[in-house]
């Protein structure tokens, strides 16, 4: 231990020397326990529950781990300094060593989900997709996203629907990371530099050259299995069926996680269709499907992934019903539920219900459908109905905007029972998940307008 008057004295001369490293420590600690991602329909994800993906089998612990690495980094700073009040010149150099090391959650995790955790990415896709779908029957406005997805170009194999789901979906927990690197870098300032010339090892060059190939090539992988996946893009382009099945293979064996994505089945379905047109399988399928779709024939898509599930005996993988729920949404939107007068939409809203049905057939957490579902049933007065569909929402979305919703249909079912005492504490849940007053039904019926 340094005499009292020593750590004093260091620290009236050089108070920041032992203040921002302790400060960026526990910024790193902050980011350690805050969100780092925003699920559209579940709850925000902290840094401890997210594991870290790299493309490859093996996961290396989660973001809050690695927070937490950098938070004793910093202790172990400030403790050196602590105990040694003479500077030696190599302080700046472990501060700056210390803000490249803090910048690694952050780049981890935004490589991690523009170009490695394809899977991530499908139900990020899966989860926004259903909840546009949700907000744009409220009647009323929602929390804006801070880049606006258009949700007929919403496609995760695209890289810019990646770039601007990332963004809409990240965290505090992340950029609280970047201002804990700054704050390192920021350090590494406070401390003057070595004059002295130090001799290098013959080997450093050869050890530095090494550790930047294994830092390629251990984030390489998905960036290099997207590489390949457009040049696959480019074969099917030109009609080079064949070589564009073997491109597609080397992506996948780069990064098993792309074949959750539905573009990428699409593309290998559309090469296997032309090369083995009497061999149909899954992904041939889905292509012959979402062909159907862009022509507008919905009901010849759904015909043709009928025949695909009724193959499969119940073991669907989650891309396949992912093109069955975007070819049931179109179905179940087609006659323009919930639009118009109550009273005219009614005899329009009976076939959405059929194909709301099925969507729960091949996937029972649809909460899409199980929102329409309640509100259509509303509508047609079956308030049973509606009040189990709606408490069915509560039970799988924790996102606030449709739980608002969901709350305001459970109370005017009530109310449509004569159950008014708890009709009033269904409004009040539905008022209080709406800080931001957009809920105009559940207001309207709590001050009587209604």
């Amino acid at each position: 231990m340094i005499p009292q008057h020593s750590w004093r004295l260091l620290m009236r001369q050089a108070p920041y020397q032992i203040v921002i490293p302790s400060l960026a420590g526990l910024v790193m600690l902050t980011a350690s326990f805050l969100p780092w991602l925003d699920d559209p329909l579940h709850s925000l994800m902290l840094a401890w529950q997210v594991p870290i993906d790299l493309a490859w089998p093996i996961h290396l612990g989660n973001y809050g781990l690695l927070c937490l690495c950098c938070s004793l980094l910093a202790g172990w700073i400030v403790w050196r300094r602590w105990q040694q009040p003479q500077l030696h010149g190599r302080e700046a150099r472990i501060c700056q060593g210390a803000g490249l090391f803090s910048l690694l959650p952050a780049t981890l995790f935004a490589l991690q989900y523009l170009y490695n955790d394809m899977e991530g990415v499908a139900l990020l896709n899966r989860n926004e997709r259903q909840a546009m779908l949700i907000r744009g029957h409220f009647g009323y406005g929602s929390s804006a996203q801070f880049f606006p997805i258009q949700l007929s170009s919403l496609d995760p194999l695209d890289l810019s629907s990646r770039v601007l789901l990332f963004c809409n979906q990240v965290g505090p927990g992340f950029f609280t990371s970047l201002v804990g690197a700054l704050l390192f870098f920021i350090a590494a300032r406070q401390f003057p530099r070595s004059t002295m010339q130090q001799r290098r090892s013959r080997w450093t060059p050869w050890i530095v050259s090494g550790m930047a190939m294994g830092f390629l090539l251990l984030l390489g992988r998905g960036p290099a299995a997207l590489i390949c996946n457009y040049e696959a893009q480019h074969l099917l382009s030109i009609g080079n069926y064949e070589n564009a099945l073997t491109w597609l293979d080397y992506a996948q064996n780069l990064n098993p996680s792309l074949a959750q994505l539905p573009s990428y089945q699409l593309e290998r379905g559309q090469a296997w269709y032309y090369v083995y047109p009497n061999q149909p399988v899954l992904s041939s399928r889905a292509y012959l499907a979402s062909f159907y779709r862009q022509q507008n024939d919905f009901l010849s898509a759904y015909q043709e992934l009928r025949e695909g599930l009724m193959a499969t005996h119940n073991q669907v993988p989650d891309w396949f019903t992912d093109e069955v729920d975007l070819t049931l949404q179109n179905l179940s939107e087609q006659p323009h539920p919930l639009n118009g007068a109550a009273n005219l939409r009614v005899p329009g809203e009976e076939p959405s219900i059929t194909w709301l049905n099925a969507m729960l057939q091949a996937d029972p957490n649809n909460v899409y459908a199980h929102y329409m579902l309640g509100r259509l049933y509303y509508d047609l007065h079956d308030y049973t109905t509606c009040d189990t569909q709606m408490n069915v929402v509560l039970a799988l979305s924790a996102n606030s905007d449709i739980q608002s919703s969901a709350y305001t249909y459970l109370g005017l079912s009530k109310i449509g029972e004569g159950k008014y005492v708890e009709a009033h504490d269904d409004m009040f849940k539905a008022q209080d998940l709406d800080p931001e007053f957009r809920n105009n039904t559940a207001r309207e019926e709590i001050s009587g307008l209604r």
